[in-house]
């Protein structure tokens, strides 16, 4: 459950909505870019499409409809699947959606050239939990592998705080 009387997010909250929406989703289903903010202030984002033509009024706080509503939105034939869609870290609500994320590339300090390629949403989920206002980036791929991100380092889905 969400730690309001803390009043911070936890990250095996990040990792239970993923759950959800993979307990939710279809063999269509694309994969999923979340960004958990506390300030819209200096996310470098722009929308990739025009919000108010999304069929469902934002924001959603409801944990059960955010994540089916998460789960339909992530296939390819839903022209919302794309980019990163946003959660503000306070209220756990889905305020918009399909975000084009660009991160500075000195966030990303280091390349990744020791192992094998990864996805450039996966590179900017990385850099971009590195912005002040940003608690966490998740990911889930089209095959249901999570992932966290804070600070730009990758979290285990056993992680607790």
């Amino acid at each position: 459950m969400y730690s309001a009387h803390m009043n911070e997010l936890r990250p095996d909250e990040i990792f239970d909505l993923l759950g959800q929406v993979q307990s939710h989703a279809t063999r269509a289903f694309s994969g999923l870019g979340l960004i958990f903010y506390s300030s819209l202030d200096d996310l470098p984002i722009v929308a990739l499409g025009d919000q108010s033509l999304f069929p469902r009024t934002l924001p959603v706080a409801n944990r059960q409809a955010l994540a089916s509503l998460l789960a339909e939105i992530s296939t390819f034939s839903s022209p919302w699947h794309d980019g990163f869609h946003l959660i503000d870290a306070n209220s756990f609500a889905l305020t918009h959606i399909s975000q084009f994320l660009s991160p500075p590339l000195d966030s990303l300090g280091r390349s990744n050239s020791q192992g094998l390629p990864v996805g450039a949403r996966h590179m900017a989920a990385m850099a971009g939990s590195r912005i002040a206002s940003v608690s966490y980036t998740a990911l889930l791929s089209n095959k249901g592998v999570p992932a966290v991100f804070q600070r730009g380092r990758s979290l285990d889905g056993e992680v607790q705080t």
